[in-house]
Formats: structure tokens, C-alpha cells, sequence
């Protein structure tokens, strides 16, 4: 599913970890005040993510890095413990989709990476066979004019020769149009992937996108201008 807020409904979807790295980025650009509908799709698509998410067995390692996550979000005011539960499997979640779209990235950069090398290795091996073949094509052409007593074994050569260069030299545009798509597939690959994640910004985006935290001067709905035309809202 293609985390895209201006869908009708989000409801009833939950992330994968293809949808991670947009996800991920729209979170982290929000910019409060943002539209009514707009907020309640993405609280029902995390919510639903959250809920249905499996948690890693890793159990010690878990519990080092949520007592982390809850002095954090203790240190942002969030002091109802039900709040703090549900960002806390939220995080958690977004923290195992982040080691997943690491994994799962990395794979696919060293499987491109490695076609890229297939495909330089291929084009060599037929501009080598192209060049041989032509000249071969000039040997063959040669003892054709030059020597006729050798009869058609020359021509036959020379057509043999001509044929083969033209297939391998062929191929060369469709190689480099083909390194052309894997280089373009890769800066795709490495534009879109997360690194790192920033758990202050996370933390502080969705526990008002949520409603876990209110900050006074900051709307998270941005109220219709018909309700209260005279009223402004901090961009934050």
C-alpha cells in the first residue's frame, strides 16, 4: 500500500516496508496546522499498523531500547501511561520497519551493483569479439582480393566475419541503455533510503499527531476558514 495522505480513505491499510521511506519522510516534513481528514487517516493507518505489527523475540534488547523510548517521551511531557504505551509500540514498529528497509535496501544496491558489473563485463567481452570479428572481416577481404586461387573460403569468411561483428556491435547501444536504467535504479535506491532515524523529531510529530501532546499556540487540524475566518495558527 503507497502512503498517499490525499487518498480518500487510508482506512483499514497499514504500512509495509516498501511504503517505510515515504512514510517516513512525510512524518517528519509535517507542518502543523494540517487538514481534519488528512489526520485522521494517518492516526487510523498507524494505529492499524501498530496494532497488527509483530513485535521482534529479541526480548532484552527490546526492553533496553522502550525504557530509551520512555524516558524520552517522558522528557516531551507525555505522562498518561496509556499514551505512552501505544507511541511506544508505535516506535517499536517503525523501529523494526527501519532495520527491514535497511536489510532490504542494502540487498538491492549489491544486486544492482552486481548487474552493473555483469553489464560492463558483457560489453567489453562483445566490443572484444566486434573487434576481432572485424578483423577477421579485413584478413578474409583481403586474401578475397588478393589471392583468388583460395577460392570462396575467403568470401564465405568475410561474410561469416561481417555478420558476427555487426551482432555483437549491436548489442551495445541496448547494454548501455540497460547500465543507463540500473544507474538511474540505484540513485532512486539511495535517494529514498533512511539511514537513520531522527527519534526526537519522530517523537515530537507524532505524539501531536496523535494527540497525545498539545503545545499551546500550535493547531494540529487545520480549522475551515467559514468556522473562524479572524483566527491564525502557528506553521510548526
Amino acid at each position: 500500500m503507497a502512503v498517499n495522505t490525499n487518498t480518500d480513505t487510508l482506512s483499514g491499510f497499514s504500512l509495509t516496508i516498501r511504503d517505510f521511506p515515504d512514510f517516513y519522510t512525510r512524518i517528519l516534513s509535517l507542518r502543523f496546522p494540517i487538514s481534519v481528514a488528512e489526520v485522521l487517516e494517518l492516526r487510523d493507518l498507524i494505529k492499524h499498523s501498530a496494532d497488527i505489527y509483530e513485535e521482534p523475540l529479541d526480548a532484552a534488547h527490546n526492553r533496553d531500547f522502550q525504557e530509551s523510548l520512555e524516558n524520552a517521551i517522558h522528557s516531551f511531557g507525555i505522562e498518561n501511561p496509556h499514551h505512552s504505551e501505544r507511541l511506544i509500540r508505535v516506535l517499536i514498529m517503525l523501529r523494526g520497519m527501519h532495520y527491514q528497509h535497511t536489510v532490504a535496501s542494502r540487498d538491492a544496491e549489491q544486486k544492482i551493483r552486481q548487474l552493473k558489473a555483469e553489464n560492463r563485463k558483457r560489453r567489453r567481452n562483445h566490443l572484444h569479439a566486434g573487434t576481432v570479428s572485424l578483423a577477421a572481416l579485413a584478413v578474409s577481404g583481403a586474401l578475397w582480393l588478393t589471392v583468388p586461387e583460395f577460392g570462396w573460403f575467403p568470401k564465405l569468411a568475410a561474410l561469416v566475419s561481417a555478420i558476427t561483428a555487426y551482432g555483437y556491435f549491436r548489442t551495445l547501444p541496448r547494454l548501455d541503455h540497460e547500465v543507463e536504467q540500473l544507474g538511474g535504479q540505484l540513485n532512486e535506491l539511495l535517494r529514498k533510503r533512511v539511514d537513520s532515524l531522527n527519534w526526537r523529531t519522530l517523537i515530537h510529530k507524532l505524539s501531536l499527531l496523535l494527540g497525545y501532546k498539545q503545545i499551546q499556540g500550535i493547531e494540529v487540524f487545520r480549522h475551515e476558514q467559514h468556522e473562524n475566518p479572524q483566527k491564525t495558527y502557528l506553521v510548526h
